[in-house]
């Protein structure tokens, strides 16, 4: 996969797949370098590889059932980076904003997530 923004709708639609661990895991082969690391606020030493990943995102679905993560702006390319950004909505409620800073391996998959949140519940 060397287009960033497939590899970036990859794994947008791996956060969206509540449903299917095997899907999910699919979707996070397409799209997650092997050794792929996410930072957050709530993952400030971050979150290394594919497994780390999927257990980050089903323990946000055991949090939040209903859960769905949009994007709200177009991904703006850089390099072979690209920064988007998103609303996190629980049940149609607004749960979360955000916006992500991506970073691409050589193979186009997604290295490097540092996500930002813009809005939180108090």
């Amino acid at each position: 996969m060397k287009d960033p923004i497939a590899a970036y709708d990859a794994y947008s639609a791996a956060w969206n797949e509540k449903d299917d661990p095997e899907v999910r895991m699919n979707l996070l082969d397409q799209a997650w370098a092997q050794d792929g690391k996410f930072f957050g606020e709530d993952t400030p030493e971050g979150l290394v590889g594919r497994e780390a990943l999927n257990e980050y995102i089903v323990s946000s679905h055991e949090e939040m059932p209903g859960l769905v993560i949009s994007e709200t702006s177009k991904p703006q390319v850089i390099g072979n980076r690209i920064r988007v950004s998103w609303v996190a909505q629980e049940d149609g409620t607004t749960m979360y904003t955000g916006t992500d800073f991506v970073e691409f391996a050589e193979d186009g998959r997604v290295s490097r997530v540092t996500m930002f949140y813009d809005s939180k519940p108090e």
